[in-house]
């Protein structure tokens, strides 16, 4: 009787230990956090697979809790009325990561799968050589899942009022089609009130374009053009991809930012008083121009040029790889001119397809955040982002465009002669900075 008695005391107290600690190790994270709440300004829901984590504690489908399948790294296909799994698992991510807003997007590729790779299907773009190709139904995988969760949570306001967190962004178009604008339109009208933003738009971006099938894409072609023009008469921004230089071979081959004048060309075009333009498009620079095997001298003064010409238009991500191959290793720099343009920088995890990886891969960030100014703190990890959605959200009220997500009418349609054969006249921005640069050393 006596050691019947002691042993579950015993083990009472152990619990109570282990609960104890977990506790204490929860509520050190929380205190431990430079800010209350967090905005991702990058969240893919799919991956180029064109699938994705999704709820599955009741164990429905196939795979664990978030549906990702042991034996192959898969997920099952969901059907009608349970696509909305998708988004419970973004939401119960965004409240673990304390993430209150969240930019999310499909995945503008879908990876191929090529019969000289037959041994192994790849998951990831740069898994084998095979090719990509433009993924036009990414953007209805999204709306469907957001969809389903509200026909699911239809007499359920709590739930229903937690899709304001979330800011939906249409990237499912070929963006060197002139006509890419046509399917944009097409998803408005057969979700509306859904679209906040477009992209992530993709440009030049390292291997992934030297995979991609077709013409390659640059800012400044015509189709994209067209895409950021519409864009900025509807009040969504665009956040883009697109590298400030070509691939190097490795760490220290340097390269020049060769390709920031398209860039430059394509947001100078969208400003308001250039040619016919009446509203100026604001753009998101995705990981402010880098990306794997990307490598350049001083980018910080190429990001406080743009910004310094175009920081009424541009907001600088952070997210992604530049975080650690630039900004941490240069952390001065960087504060220095984050606290001078301190309404102009965002946060984002860039997840691809398991969302249940955003408060990991936001933590990072808090190193960056703890050495900046609280006030400016505030507005890099939450508030830029979150009020630029909002701005946004007002403008396209104003002009009856909707309100948090943008509707068109029925009968709308984008002239076909719009910005077709644009000309950009923006003059070169990266040569005269370096011959300044040249002449002050």
């Amino acid at each position: 009787m006596k050691t019947a008695s002691i042993i579950p005391l015993v083990l009472s107290g152990a619990l109570l230990i282990v609960v104890h600690l977990h506790a204490d190790d929860d509520e050190a994270t929380k205190n431990n956090s430079p800010v209350e709440v967090y905005a991702d300004c990058h969240v893919h829901l799919l991956d180029f697979l064109q699938n994705g984590e999704f709820q599955n504690a009741d164990h429905k489908f196939p795979g664990g809790k978030y549906g990702a399948q042991s034996a192959t790294g898969r997920y099952a296909s969901l059907p009608f009325g349970e696509r909305g799994r998708r988004i419970e698992a973004l939401l119960e991510s965004m409240g673990r990561a304390k993430v209150r807003h969240a930019l999310v997007m499909g995945m503008p590729f879908i990876k191929k799968w090529s019969a000289n790779e037959p041994f192994k299907r790849p998951r990831y773009y740069l898994d084998s050589p095979s090719r990509v190709k433009p993924a036009r139904d990414s953007d209805v995988s999204v709306a469907a899942a957001i969809v389903d969760y509200k026909l699911h949570y239809a007499d359920d306001p709590a739930k229903l009022a937690q899709l304001d967190q979330i800011h939906p962004s249409l990237c499912g178009f070929d963006t060197t089609d002139l006509g890419a604008v046509d399917l944009l339109i097409k998803r408005i009208k057969e979700f509306p009130g859904v679209w906040e933003c477009v992209g992530e738009v993709m440009s030049r971006h390292d291997d992934l374009t030297n995979l991609t099938t077709g013409e390659r894409p640059h800012a400044n072609h015509p189709a994209l053009a067209r895409v950021a023009r519409f864009a900025g008469e509807h009040y969504l921004p665009v956040t883009i991809h697109h590298n400030i230089a070509p691939i190097s071979r490795n760490g220290d081959e340097v390269k020049l930012p060769y390709y920031l004048n398209e860039f430059i060309q394509l947001i100078d075009y969208c400003r308001v008083g250039k040619g016919d333009c009446k509203q100026s498009t604001t753009f998101i620079w995705c990981h402010s121009g880098i990306s794997r095997r990307i490598v350049v001298d001083n980018l910080p003064f190429w990001i406080n040029e743009v910004l310094k010409e175009y920081g009424d238009q541009v907001y600088i991500d952070l997210s992604w790889v530049v975080l650690q191959d630039y900004v941490m290793k240069d952390l001065d720099t960087w504060v220095g001119l984050i606290k001078r343009y301190p309404n102009r920088f965002m946060i984002g995890s860039d997840v691809v397809g398991k969302v249940s990886g955003i408060s990991a891969t936001l933590r990072p960030y808090d190193d960056l955040l703890r050495v900046l100014p609280e006030a400016v703190r505030r507005k890099v990890a939450h508030d830029n982002f979150a009020n630029l959605m909002e701005s946004m959200a007002s403008k396209r009220a104003a002009a009856g465009l909707g309100g948090k997500g943008i509707v068109l009418a029925s009968d709308y349609e984008y002239s076909d002669k719009a910005h077709v054969q644009p000309s950009f006249k923006a003059p070169p921005f990266m040569e005269p900075r370096l011959v300044r640069a040249a002449s002050s050393n």
